[in-house]
């Protein structure tokens, strides 16, 4: 770890004494983030709502993942660093350096769900931190026909709203237009996975790239805009199943339609963001006998709102669709809330794993996504979600800050083999944010949520269940 950072200044250092030889401008800005957080009824990061009715005895359906929790507790911090070098007024380079990745103290494991990870599954609770990492690099181009950018950004499924993201850093060309009367376009390659020159079957295509295209049209009141992303997955392509003289196992071709609207009125007092996903294509479409599985499913996401001087009040919904239906091959699984939508502290909580998923994989979004039950579409009870909640968010003063929310969410369908009630529960949030410089923040995040019936199980099980609670709080110094 020392010789790491200092490397790391060693580089920062011969860059800076640089600049005026280079004639290039560097401006450094980030934040260094310290939290403490404590969940009742925790299994590394995943809620689990059971207690023990038997010593020892583990509820038999998911056994793996439905282990009995106890209360968990750590601190842990993050450093990100973000300087960027402009060349010329035109003409910036953006690079991002991740130092502890919400390493927790006293270990070196991550608690995950780190805002700048680098790749698929790098934020899980309990992997190894990695003390620094350059999570971005890239060039971003201003031009009068548009902006260029090229390298690894920040980004995925970035389009109306922050329902549905998870911000992690990955690879790509991007260009977004100038607006021509209002009207404007995004586009952009990504490569999520390189295979085909890396496993040795450099004749074969086992790449994951990822197509996007979004339009928008803004006017001083409203914005809409639709986009369609397109994942083509030929992972497992050239892969051979053992005896078999198929070219391969499966190919996937994935497509996301989106739409989004933003609107206030002229007082800027009442507010509304929408968002919509549907989902289509193959899953898993195979070379051999076995019978291909279709992807399907739908969600969205809707917010009304009122600002009133200091304070703001609000309705919002969110939707995923689930798949009970054992008899088919399709996964017909809406679009559940990524890392980066958090209006709820358990029940969209980045360690909580019931509504959002901190997986960037779109074939495993659901609404209660424990792999033992929603990775293998063919047995899937992916059950999707419901939620309703009402929030309020009132400055005290410049300096505080406090929010407010009630919400209750439900499985959008059950599979009665495995559960008797669509409930998870209803969940009563309390926040609050401390200014105590200008660049100086404390927050304190308070949860509990009413375990619902869904996790009771079938009813021949009728498991019992306990309440989730947890208490959060961070300070956090920008620069």
């Amino acid at each position: 770890m020392r010789k790491d950072l200092v490397l790391l200044w060693t580089v920062l250092f011969v860059a800076a004494m640089a600049l005026p030889v280079m004639a290039v401008d560097v401006s450094i800005s980030g934040y260094y983030q310290v939290r403490g957080f404590y969940q009742s009824n925790a299994d590394r990061g995943t809620i689990t709502p059971w207690n023990n009715p038997t010593p020892g005895d583990v509820p038999t359906i998911g056994a793996t993942d439905f282990t009995y929790g106890s209360p968990e507790a750590w601190w842990d911090h993050f450093l990100c660093i973000e300087p960027v070098f402009k060349i010329t007024d035109n003409l910036k380079l953006h690079t991002a350096i991740g130092i502890f990745n919400n390493q927790m103290w006293g270990s070196d494991k991550t608690s995950g769900a780190c805002s700048c990870a680098g790749e698929v599954g790098v934020d899980a609770f309990g992997a190894d931190a990695t003390n620094i990492s350059w999570d971005a690099a890239y060039i971003e181009w201003a031009t009068p026909k548009g902006t260029l950018m090229v390298g690894r950004m920040a980004g995925n499924y970035t389009y109306f709203t922050g329902w549905a993201n998870t911000e992690m850093c990955l690879d790509r060309i991007e260009y977004t237009s100038p607006l021509w009367n209002g009207f404007g376009l995004n586009a952009f390659m990504e490569k999520r996975q390189e295979n085909s020159a890396t496993s040795g079957n450099n004749a074969a295509d086992e790449d994951i790239d990822r197509y996007s295209l979004v339009l928008s049209y803004a006017q001083p009141c409203y914005s809409i805009g639709a986009g369609i992303n397109y994942v083509r997955d030929r992972s497992e392509s050239a892969a051979l199943p053992a005896g078999s003289i198929e070219p391969g196992i499966w190919k996937a071709n994935q497509y996301d339609y989106v739409f989004g609207l933003k609107a206030n009125d002229p007082t800027n007092t009442w507010f509304f963001e929408g968002e919509l996903m549907i989902n289509n294509g193959d899953y898993r479409d195979y070379y051999g006998a076995t019978q291909d599985i279709d992807r399907g499913g739908w969600g969205y996401y809707v917010n009304l709102g009122m600002k009133k001087e200091a304070l703001t009040v609000g309705v919002a919904t969110a939707f995923t669709s689930g798949d009970d239906n054992t008899g088919d091959a399709d996964y017909d699984v809406g679009p559940a809330s990524g890392l980066d939508f958090q209006p709820l502290y358990i029940l969209y909580g980045p360690y909580c794993n019931i509504l959002n998923t901190s997986l960037m994989d779109t074939t495993r979004k659901a609404g209660y996504s424990n792999s033992s039950q929603f990775d293998n579409p063919t047995g899937s009870t992916a059950t999707g979600s419901q939620a309703y909640w009402i929030y309020a968010d009132y400055e005290v003063n410049p300096q505080l800050a406090v929010r407010g929310a009630l919400g209750v969410a439900y499985a959008d369908k059950v599979n009665n083999g495995l559960y008797q009630n669509d409930e998870f529960g209803t969940e009563l949030d309390l926040g609050l944010k401390y200014q105590l410089m200008s660049n100086l923040a404390y927050e304190l995040h308070f949860g509990y949520l009413w375990t619902g019936d869904f996790f009771k199980g079938a009813a021949a099980n009728n498991y019992n269940t306990d309440d989730v609670y947890q208490v959060d709080h961070s300070l956090t110094l920008s620069f």
